[in-house]
């Protein structure tokens, strides 16, 4: 391994030397792999999430234009962080040249989205809580408008304070500062979620002691599954990145080297970890999420038969995924999609040999160029039934 240079003063407070890369090579070696693992997994599976809800126009609202933000941030972890950490270690491993700015770019924007999952989820909990809280009113309340301009707004504020670490603030200011802020905000959370279940707890109360709104459950039943979800992604958060909560506490209380061999592998590890998060939250959202998991069945092409309705115009051929429905219990029981005028009462039960007329008729129809062919569905008290002739 080449003998590699102290470094600029920038980043006075890093050491590098042959036997530090000899010490690290373990664990450069599993960051890279790891990373390279999981940056393809969180592309994919975040990739799709997005594009969903921006293709459905039933999803543009505001819980789920949170949560694509938070899908977003998450993109960007697999799309940029994780390559970054890929190329530094890998110069690491490689021999190469220490390179100090490839080290400010991946560590400050690990730090920029760590904050930005942790703001958007205090975000989203407190969607849930407004719209539990102020039900009559939520649609007032919670906008497009403003959960767009609260977005932008943590955006801007989280990016300006991760950009004040490589304008001069010490690394052990800057390590107290991020553990204030994600203490604060892991206590709103718990906060909100106690009264976000105090408030679903008492609902049910009510239903359960007046008959009069128990059409509610519905509703009430939504809110709880959707408020448990987020809560499910809050604890990810926080099982993921406790790693790198308790390297935080133990540079502060320790006041040990930061680049210490020791140290320094804490907070590899603790950060590939904190990492994996970006690639477990889409699981949650296709297990969760039923009008997500449709939303994505229908943009992709992969959706099941719809259900028709009495008085659906099915038109074969035209390329439609409602138009194009046939129900395989109405081919079992009718043998086929022949409509029969709405004739007399004795028209109604054919013989069997008028069905199977109808099914080579509609065989030689479909062996001709395709035309098109409009069938109307009859009610079912109008539908050809079984024959009863003696």
């Amino acid at each position: 391994m080449t003998e590699v240079n102290s470094l600029a003063t920038n980043c006075s407070f890093m050491v590098d030397n042959p036997e530090r890369r000899r010490q690290l090579f373990g664990t450069n070696i599993a960051v890279i792999v790891l990373n390279s693992i999981f940056a393809l997994t969180t592309t994919f599976q975040n990739l799709p999430v997005i594009y969903a809800i921006l293709k459905t126009p039933s999803l543009h609202n505001p819980p789920y234009v949170l949560l694509c933000s938070l899908a977003t941030t998450d993109l960007l972890v697999g799309c940029v962080i994780q390559p970054l950490y890929i190329a530094h270690n890998a110069m690491l491993v490689d021999g190469l040249r220490f390179s100090c700015a490839l080290w400010y770019a991946k560590e400050t924007l690990l730090l920029l989205f760590m904050f930005l999952s942790i703001c958007t989820l205090v975000l989203i909990s407190t969607e849930r809580w407004l719209a539990l809280h102020f039900h009559l009113r939520y649609r007032e309340i919670v906008t497009m408008s403003r959960t767009l301009s609260s977005i932008g707004s943590t955006w801007f504020f989280c990016t300006a304070s991760v950009i004040a670490w490589p304008l001069g603030l010490n690394m052990y200011s800057f390590t107290m500062v991020g553990l204030i802020v994600i203490t604060a905000a892991a206590l709103l959370l718990l906060f909100t979620y106690i009264k976000l279940f105090l408030i679903l707890r008492r609902h049910k109360a009510l239903i359960e002691s007046q008959a009069k709104l128990q059409p509610q459950s519905v509703n009430l039943r939504k809110h709880r599954k959707s408020s448990a979800t987020m809560l499910y992604l809050v604890m990810l958060f926080f099982i993921f990145y406790s790693p790198t909560f308790y390297a935080m506490i133990h540079y502060l209380e320790s006041d040990s080297d930061f680049s210490s061999v020791n140290q320094t592998i804490l907070w590899e590890v603790a950060k590939t970890v904190a990492l994996i998060n970006a690639s477990v939250n889409p699981i949650m959202y296709y297990w969760k999420m039923r009008e997500l998991r449709r939303a994505m069945r229908n943009v992709f092409g992969f959706s099941s038969a719809t259900r028709v309705h009495v008085g659906d115009v099915i038109t074969p051929g035209s390329g439609s995924m409602d138009n194009d429905f046939r129900s395989r219990n109405e081919q079992q029981r009718q043998g086929s999609f022949s409509v029969r005028p709405r004739g007399s009462l004795s028209n109604v039960g054919p013989a069997r040999s008028d069905i199977h007329q109808d099914q080579v008729t509609e065989s030689t129809t479909e062996a001709k160029p395709q035309q098109e062919k409009k069938l109307f569905l009859l009610p079912r008290f109008l539908e050809p039934g079984p024959s009863f002739r003696g």
